[in-house]
């Protein structure tokens, strides 16, 4: 049986490693998000080079961790970066140009 503790029911914006932001309260960080990878986005922005920003480089992710992400925000990522493909790239080849492999 889970033990919980108590912890104060204020707002906190949160965000996971693909980006997404969510706002819950501290008590459902604690028992539910954190355990799935999400951190305040105050920790986060600490980390970043520019915190004036919350997207994700995805060069420093791994290939098993692009598979996670939708190819739309792969080619929109791909677009940002000025870098070329074919509309009928796959995943697989999407990923590919992100990692130089």
């Amino acid at each position: 049986m889970a033990k919980y503790v108590k912890a104060s029911d204020s707002i906190i914006e949160v965000v996971n490693d693909q980006g997404k932001k969510l706002k819950v309260t501290e008590r459902a960080y604690n028992i539910v998000y954190k355990g799935k990878g999400f951190k305040p986005v105050n920790e986060v922005s600490n980390k970043a080079q520019d915190p004036n920003t919350s997207e994700v480089d995805y060069f420093t992710l791994s290939a098993e961790e692009l598979q996670e992400i939708k190819n739309d925000d792969l080619k929109a990522f791909l677009d940002k970066e000025g870098i070329s493909y074919k509309s009928s790239d796959n995943k697989d080849d999407l990923i590919k140009l992100i990692t130089g492999e």
